[in-house]
C-alpha cells in the first residue's frame, strides 16, 4: 500500500499520541473503559492493582512502535 507523506506522518503521530495519553493519564483511560464496559457490554469492569502501571507499559509500547514506524516510513 502506498501512503502519501501526510498519511505517513499521521500514522506515526497517532501512535505517538496514543502512547503519550497512556503514559500521562492512565487513570482516565481506566475510567473510560469502566464506562464503556458498563454501557456497551452491560458488565462491570474492575481494574486490579497495578492496572495503571500496565496501562503505562502499553504507552511505552505505543511510543516504541511509533519510533519504529517513523524510521520505516521515512524510507
Amino acid at each position: 500500500m502506498r501512503l502519501s507523506d501526510t498519511e505517513r506522518r499521521l500514522v506515526w503521530l497517532a501512535s505517538g499520541l496514543a502512547g503519550l495519553v497512556h503514559l500521562l493519564v492512565p487513570g482516565l483511560l481506566l475510567r473510560l473503559a469502566r464506562v464503556a464496559y458498563r454501557w456497551g457490554l452491560a458488565v462491570e469492569f474492575d481494574p486490579k492493582s497495578g492496572a495503571k502501571r500496565r496501562v503505562r507499559l502499553v504507552g511505552v509500547g505505543f511510543l516504541l512502535f511509533a519510533a519504529v514506524l517513523r524510521r520505516l516510513l521515512q524510507r
